[in-house]
């Protein structure tokens, strides 16, 4: 007797191994858009990090004077006299969870974007007397994630320290 088709068996063998194939290449699918969201996530406050640690960095290398936090004390605003009266002086802040600049009589300027949220924004100035000026900056940067995501679940402190530089 010759059979051409399929026992029960053999076919709910056959279905068992597709399903196991299916869900190991779903799964390894899924990991990988997750891992790909949270890298997304991750270079998005690291970017909004770096171009505002720069920015403050270079108008602490800029400026003549720092105003404000006094010589050993830490605030969460820094002030720099500048030597362009225009820009004189420059106000880093931290508004409802947006660093700003405020330069001369100008208007604050938004520097993070709105896709994170900065919670905590620290300058010290580590100045010693007779010396141009220091500022340590600290600041911690969020992804805003307003569906509490776990995979858009990103938060990192940063630090930098920069030197006024008398010309």
């Amino acid at each position: 007797m010759n059979n051409k088709g399929f026992t029960l068996l053999e076919f709910l063998i056959y279905i068992g191994l597709v399903s196991i194939i299916l869900i190991v290449f779903g799964a390894i699918a899924l990991n990988v858009f997750s891992s790909e969201a949270k890298l997304s996530a991750i270079e998005e406050v690291s970017q909004n990090a770096r171009f505002t640690m720069e920015k403050i960095a270079t108008s602490v290398r800029n400026a003549e004077v720092i105003n404000n936090p006094d010589q050993d004390m830490s605030a969460s605003s820094l002030s720099l006299q500048m030597a362009d009266t225009v820009q004189n002086p420059t106000i880093f802040n931290l508004l409802d969870g947006v660093v700003t600049i405020t330069e001369g009589i100008g208007s604050p300027v938004n520097v993070t974007s709105s896709e994170v949220n900065v919670s905590e924004l620290i300058f010290s100035n580590l100045s010693y007397s007779a010396t141009p000026g220091t500022v340590r900056i600290q600041m911690t940067v969020k992804l805003v994630n307003p569906d509490n995501r776990q995979e858009y679940k990103v938060e990192r402190t940063y630090f930098t320290t920069a030197n006024i530089r008398k010309n």
